[in-house]
């Protein structure tokens, strides 16, 4: 399929430009606006035997699928059907830097495609990938709790031509959660956050292997309100709200006006006696005697 646009690939006349970054952007945004995907091929930095910069761009969908299995021998059972975007694509432009300033020409070896336009970008691996600034941006509202369906809707309504979809908000997002780990298993993040945020907290292990058993935390914040509303406390539990599926104890209070705020959170191994015992008597110890609540309300 021939270029629509009226460039070098008609006129065979190389391009001339002042870096690299400009070369690569300027090929980019003419064969998107054709309906195609440009995708660095090769690229070589040079510095061998005087040997200068240079690189290739193709279209996405050149050279054609590779099977990456290691045991590639026939099996008795039906192969799974598989599926690729490679068609051998023959378009292929080369750029080379120059020996003066930083410029770069840019030549078109092949300017014909062997597959149609795409009329939506949505779906390509490449043109839905995020930009540096985007990236920033999905950290940042990801950090403030933003659902991932809103933070699309963001980032489409600041660029028309984002071509992103939810898989690439979600891959995103835990390429970012990875990092942020380190390393760390759940619990250690857990606790390195509540440091952070300087939260007030206690847990307890076992003896022989060091595993928490029990963890009870609260805010300083809640404690102050806990302070001025100490009459009635709600607690209750919930379920399945972490890997571990330890029971989650919310303790709730109520102020004088009937309104509820969170007081604290306790992580329990189990809804036992002792372990409520625990929890109730670490609260107790942040309070006065004389102010501890006479009406407690559990869902026991």
């Amino acid at each position: 399929m021939q270029d629509e646009d009226n460039n070098s690939s008609e006129t065979g006349v190389p391009l001339i430009f002042k870096s690299r970054d400009e070369l690569i952007r300027w090929a980019r945004q003419v064969r998107r606006r054709n309906g195609f995907v440009i995708v660095v091929q090769k690229s070589d930095g040079g510095g061998i035997r005087d040997r200068k910069p240079r690189l290739c761009l193709a279209c996405e969908r050149s050279g054609s699928y590779r099977n990456t299995q290691k045991n590639s021998r026939p099996r008795k059972k039906k192969a799974r059907l598989i599926g690729t975007k490679k068609c051998e694509c023959p378009f292929l432009l080369k750029g080379k830097k120059l020996a003066t300033n930083d410029d770069w020409i840019l030549i078109v070896v092949c300017g014909v495609h062997n597959h149609p336009a795409a009329e939506y970008f949505e779906g390509h691996s490449y043109a839905g990938r995020l930009s540096h600034e985007e990236t920033s941006l999905l950290v940042d509202m990801s950090k403030s709790m933003v659902r991932p369906s809103e933070i699309l809707v963001i980032l489409k309504q600041r660029d028309d031509a984002n071509a992103s979809t939810m898989k690439t908000i979600y891959n995103a997002c835990h390429r970012y959660k990875v990092a942020e780990k380190a390393g760390r298993s759940q619990m250690q993040q857990l606790l390195g956050q509540l440091a952070v945020n300087k939260y007030i907290e206690w847990h307890r292990s076992c003896v022989d292997t060091e595993i928490v058993i029990d963890l009870f935390f609260a805010h300083p914040t809640s404690l102050n309100l806990l302070h001025a509303f100490p009459k009635v406390f709600l607690m209750d539990c919930t379920y399945k709200t972490n890997r571990y599926r330890f029971p989650l104890l919310e303790i709730v209070g109520v102020t004088s006006i009937d309104m509820t705020f969170s007081v604290a959170f306790a992580y329990l191994q189990y809804e036992k006696e002792d372990n409520y015992t625990w929890a109730l008597g670490l609260l107790r110890s942040v309070m006065d005697e004389n102010t501890f609540p006479s009406v407690i309300v559990t869902d026991r």
